[in-house]
């Protein structure tokens, strides 16, 4: 039986990780919301650096399972899908932010931002869920 102290461990590091993950999500649905408003001021000149960050996460999952002696064609892909993801995460975040510092009140004033906030919370729970079930899901 886990002792208190592994389980407090534990539980720590998945609120982090829950914390975080609801973080950017809810940052990337206020992006979402500059996106729809269309309010990406400067953006262009990101871009790079949204790709650029990308491409270390993809390279980085590479690395990550070429240790745990994955297939080959398992690792290119989920490397891709790590890469997409984190682009799309990364720039509507980013995009995000700078849409709620330029326009509070679209953002804070409206509780808008509860409601994102709510559904990121939501959707780190079922990320969560799926990382620890996937192969249940699938297999």
């Amino acid at each position: 039986m886990p002792s208190n102290d592994s389980r407090r461990q534990f539980f720590v590091r998945v609120s982090v990780v829950v914390a975080v993950a609801t973080l950017f999500l809810t940052a990337s649905f206020v992006g979402l919301l500059a996106l729809l408003n269309g309010d990406l001021r400067g953006s262009s000149s990101r871009i790079a650096w949204y790709l650029t960050i990308a491409a270390v996460a993809f390279v980085g999952v590479i690395i990550l399972l070429e240790t745990q002696d994955a297939a080959g064609t398992s690792i290119i892909t989920t490397a891709a899908i790590v890469a997409v993801i984190v682009f799309v995460l990364v720039s509507l975040g980013v995009e995000g932010l700078l849409y709620a510092v330029r326009n509070p009140a679209a953002v804070f004033v409206s509780q808008t931002i509860l409601y994102f906030f709510a559904a990121a919370l939501i959707g780190s729970g079922v990320g969560y869920w799926a990382l620890r079930h996937w192969r249940e899901v699938v297999g």
